[in-house]
């Protein structure tokens, strides 16, 4: 198993390691045909409340994913750790210490749903950050946002991982400053190889893009991640070629000590000319502590 495949445990214990995909079929009817039992149509798509996300690319409201049941069932009657409109706070893995998952109240499958960019759409990780430190929801810090990609993930609901981020994680990007960004239209051209620790406990390096910025209360990340992807494609590219490339994407908030914040990005692909031997990764969970 690789690194893809650590704990991402919701709703008292489902785990990616053993969340079973449920069938299309799963609640389907039968209707009796004139030559036998003929499988019903599934129920039409409820209509997309105005501005919100599109079914077709977030994700169908009648879907079995066991994170958007799970997130239904507790909003609906106020069980969730944190309750809001917009979102709420679930449990994280089991196997570390105080570490938690923002989780929308919108059908949204993850990363790669375009509306999540736009304006209508809340400020998710600013909420993650600031659940963060309320009970009982409160992280030890170093505080640490992460969300993974669309292959390193199990459950298609979109949810922010917040936990403790790790001490060797953070040490590399407050020595390494020198080589991150300050200005968004930077931020694909830089390379910071920072370690993290795999599943096997294994501490090792990947190679991220980082960018220093003062804080997000007013600004969309994944927006500001969408536009950075824009500028590493070079040009010609368009919105649309940097939307593909969204669900490739992990993006990591982590504090810096002068200030503001760490934006941690990787995919898989992303390599640094200087360091050919570190590849990316496609997962926030080497940097976060989501593992005993």
């Amino acid at each position: 198993m690789g690194e893809n495949e650590l704990a991402d445990d919701v709703d008292n214990g489902l785990s990616r390691r053993c969340f079973v995909q449920f069938s299309g079929l799963t609640g389907a009817s039968v209707v009796l045909g004139g030559s036998g039992l003929v499988a019903a149509k599934p129920p039409p798509e409820p209509p997309t409340a105005p501005g919100g996300p599109d079914p077709t690319v977030c994700g169908s409201t009648t879907s079995n994913d066991g994170l958007w049941r799970a997130m239904q069932r507790c909003h609906s009657n106020q069980t969730c750790l944190q309750n809001g409109t917009d979102y709420v706070v679930m449990p994280g893995s089991m196997h570390a210490p105080a570490n938690f998952i923002l989780v929308p109240t919108q059908r949204v499958n993850g990363i790669e749903c375009p509306w999540i960019c736009g304006s209508q759409a809340p400020n998710y990780w600013d909420a993650a950050n600031y659940f963060s430190t309320r009970p009982p929801t409160v992280v030890t810090a170093p505080i640490g946002l992460g969300i993974n990609s669309q292959r390193a993930r199990r459950l298609n609901q979109l949810h922010i991982h917040m936990a403790m981020a790790r001490g060797e994680s953070k040490g590399d990007l407050e020595n390494n400053q020198a080589r991150a960004a300050m200005h968004l239209s930077d931020w694909a051209n830089s390379r910071v190889s920072v370690r993290g620790v795999n599943q096997q406990h294994v501490t090792i390096p990947h190679t991220y893009r980082v960018l220093i910025w003062p804080g997000f209360s007013h600004d969309n990340l994944f927006d500001m991640l969408r536009t950075m992807l824009l500028h590493a494609l070079g040009h010609g590219a368009t919105i649309a070629d940097a939307q593909e490339q969204m669900r490739f994407q992990t993006l990591i908030v982590i504090p810096r000590n002068a200030g503001g914040y760490f934006i941690v990005n990787s995919e898989l692909q992303l390599r640094d000319p200087s360091m050919p031997n570190l590849t990316g990764t496609n997962t926030c969970d080497p940097l976060l502590w989501l593992q005993s």
